[in-house]
């Protein structure tokens, strides 16, 4: 049960093929649950699909995530 909409935010490192070779968390939700549930999420995405223009690609991604996605602020 979480209360309100933790935020964690994550830099993901990327090779090109899209498979995720690093994930850190830059800044806790607070809840260390939520943070460690949603680090297991990102690593078991991997690989991430690849963009069709290989000049879109980007070797680090920052992502913002929550429980409520609309309220992620």
């Amino acid at each position: 049960n979480l209360q309100g909409n933790p935020v964690a935010v994550f830099s993901v490192s990327l090779l090109p093929s899209g498979e995720i070779i690093s994930v850190k968390l830059k800044r806790s939700s607070g809840v260390p649950a939520w943070d460690g549930a949603t680090e297991r999420a990102i690593l078991k995405s991997s690989p991430l699909p690849k963009p069709d223009d290989p000049v879109a690609f980007s070797r680090e991604l920052e992502l913002k995530l929550c429980p409520d996605e609309q309220g992620c602020f």
